[in-house]
């Protein structure tokens, strides 16, 4: 019998069962008891090599970090996490070694320092300490497995998010909007293991581990991607979320729901261009210009470009920056792109911009832009990464550069030990022109507000 009529089969029979007893199978299907992974001392001593070779990865002695991993191997022989690190550590060791690799590092890191020089030229876009923090390490794990694997590395530090655990507040949620949909699909979408590449979970010397090399911890993750999905999908009064499917560019770990790449950014943008053209009554046809400030990988652009026939300006630091310069530009071959560059006016850059669909601009460089450039403005969870100068500043220049409306999603409440600061809710206010016409909780991460700005006195012609 062919895979695809056991799936069918399969299929029926969940279908055909009680709908309590249905979610309770469905369920069993993502428990997973490890099998192959040794125990007591044999699995100490292979936990110790797997710490080895990680350790001597991130020195960059992959001689010695693959010799660990083969000893762990001699031990271990079926384990499951041991051939995706070994695969890794030998792709890390090959592109090291590879003189093209080496040179488009080099040519990353020219363009890195030319974004950083701009964006040095004024104190208040000069990032704070966070995000200091957190893009010293992108740019590291950049130079080690390149851009062109970055929706397995940097992009988990954007939006695609590690929804690995059972306690994680998106994994609760999306339980819980479970019965909204009914669907059994996310138990049975497939996802591949990871091969070769994939970022350390944070950058701490002792959490140096991928964690969807880690056969539950993946699982987990699987569902709750599907979960998303099919949320997104039963919520999607646009039409467009069968039209749209996860990009093959930037290598993501796919998930494959009946033949089509899914993921957790394509769906967050669905809903997220969903939500504010809904509000807004329109239809994504008005030729408007979006302008985004802090755009991660570019997802929202790429949804937008995708489904709409708006320009896209995005403003952010680096390496962000690169990364959606980069893949915008592959994504979308046939366009107008704007890159960046240092410029002293606005007037030099104007007619050039306007024949544009795509631009992109460094964070001081928002300051050349005049008064209602855009229509429509959009920030989601970056302002509350910011220091309250920081928030305010950019605030002011939204304020006085959106014609129309402001898309914001930010934390309740949130500490930032790094900068020795607290943010909240009541920090996000834009001036007396303008009026709230929506502020909810998140519904899929209840830990952050999103509200919709709208400019009382202005309108689009």
């Amino acid at each position: 019998m062919a895979v695809t009529t056991k799936k069918k089969v399969v299929r029926a029979l969940v279908n055909s069962l009680p709908m309590a007893l249905k979610r309770y199978v469905l369920e069993l299907l993502t428990t997973d008891l490890h099998p192959g992974v040794a125990q007591g001392a044999d699995g100490e001593r292979v936990n110790i090599l797997l710490t080895q070779s990680i350790d001597a990865s991130d020195t960059g002695n992959y001689t010695a970090a693959e010799q660990a991993l083969e000893d762990a191997i001699i031990i271990a022989p079926n384990d499951p996490r041991l051939p995706p690190y070994l695969s890794r550590v030998r792709f890390l060791r090959d592109r090291a070694n590879n003189p093209d690799a080496l040179a488009e590092t080099e040519k990353m890191l020219a363009t890195l320092a030319a974004m950083d020089a701009e964006i040095g030229k004024k104190a208040i876009y000069v990032p704070g300490e966070f995000w200091e923090t957190w893009g010293s390490f992108n740019v590291r794990i950049l130079k080690e497995y390149g851009v062109e694997n970055f929706k397995r590395t940097v992009s988990h530090n954007y939006q695609n998010w590690m929804m690995i655990g059972k306690d994680d507040p998106q994994v609760r949620r999306l339980q819980e909007l479970w019965p909204s949909h009914r669907s059994h699909q996310p138990w049975l979408n497939a996802m591949e293991a990871p091969s070769h590449v994939g970022t350390p979970n944070g950058f701490q010397s002792d959490n140096h581990e991928y964690p969807l090399a880690d056969l539950q911890q993946r699982e987990v993750y699987r569902v709750a991607v599907g979960q998303l999905w099919e949320y997104v999908l039963s919520t999607d009064t646009s039409g467009i979320v069968d039209g749209l499917t996860e990009l093959e560019l930037g290598n993501p770990l796919r998930i494959w729901r009946n033949g089509s790449l899914i993921s957790s950014d394509v769906a967050h943008s669905i809903k997220e261009r969903n939500l504010l053209l809904k509000n807004l009554e329109l239809n994504g046809q008005e030729n408007l210009t979006v302008a985004e400030l802090g755009a991660g990988h570019g997802r929202l652009a790429e949804i937008f470009g995708r489904t709409t026939n708006y320009r896209h300006v995005i403003f952010d630091i680096t390496p962000a920056l690169y990364v959606s310069q980069w893949y915008i530009k592959r994504a979308f071959p046939s366009e107008r792109i704007f890159e960046f560059r240092p410029f002293n006016s606005f007037a030099e850059i104007e007619e050039e911009l306007r024949e544009c669909r795509f631009a992109f601009f460094t964070p001081n460089q928002i300051e050349q832009f005049p008064d209602d450039a855009f229509d429509l403005f959009i920030n989601m969870n970056s302002l509350m990464e910011m220091r309250i100068d920081q928030i305010h500043n950019f605030l002011s220049h939204i304020s006085r550069l959106t014609r129309r409306a402001f898309l914001s999603r930010q934390w309740f409440k949130r500490h930032y030990d790094e900068d020795k600061q607290s943010v909240e809710k009541k920090d996000f206010v834009l001036d007396n022109r303008w009026k709230i016409i929506l502020d909810e909780i998140d519904d899929i991460y209840p830990d952050f507000f999103i509200q919709i700005w709208s400019k009382e006195s202005d309108s689009i012609s």
